[in-house]
């Protein structure tokens, strides 16, 4: 089995906070974007939060700029067959503490997911992390009201 590597950061350098992910699922690979996997929650939520369309990749990165959001995941490269985080294996960490020294704006970051947090959990950081629910499909015990309501207080928070 090969190792797969994820995607760069998406930041802007006044960001306020930072989604983490676990590692982009094989659709996401295939298209080169976080949370392109049309079953995936992310981007229909954000839209229901912030009242914007989020159907193109423009439509997205304009979002997260807007609403001073930066986007990356915990693992850099890891080995697992398909998207199942339950499957992550051999993980290498993405180095979170150089981009939250390098974007002191950051106040928080938000885990999407358990696998996100529980990695998270070695590191030593600065900044409150929030364990938020996967808005993966195969969390289907949340709908996409709840991940809303969640995410929505976490986000609109402080601004």
């Amino acid at each position: 089995m090969s190792r797969i590597i994820g995607f760069d950061p998406i930041v802007h350098g006044n960001d306020r906070i930072l989604i983490l992910g676990s590692m982009p699922s094989v659709e996401s690979l295939h298209q080169d974007f976080y949370y392109a996997n049309k079953t995936n929650r992310f981007w229909p939520m954000l839209s229901k939060i912030y009242g914007v369309e989020t159907d193109t990749r423009m439509q997205r990165l304009a979002l997260l700029k807007k609403e001073k959001i930066a986007l990356w995941d915990v693992c850099h490269s890891c080995v697992r067959p398909g998207s199942a985080d339950s499957a992550i294996r051999d993980v290498r960490l993405n180095p979170i503490q150089e981009v939250l020294e390098t974007n002191s704006s950051i106040q928080k970051i938000l885990c999407n997911g358990k696998t996100s947090e529980r990695l998270l959990k070695s590191l030593d950081l600065f900044v409150p992390v929030v364990s938020c629910p996967s808005t993966s499909a195969a969390n289907a015990r949340w709908r996409l009201e709840d991940l809303v309501e969640i995410y929505r207080k976490e986000l609109l928070e402080n601004g």
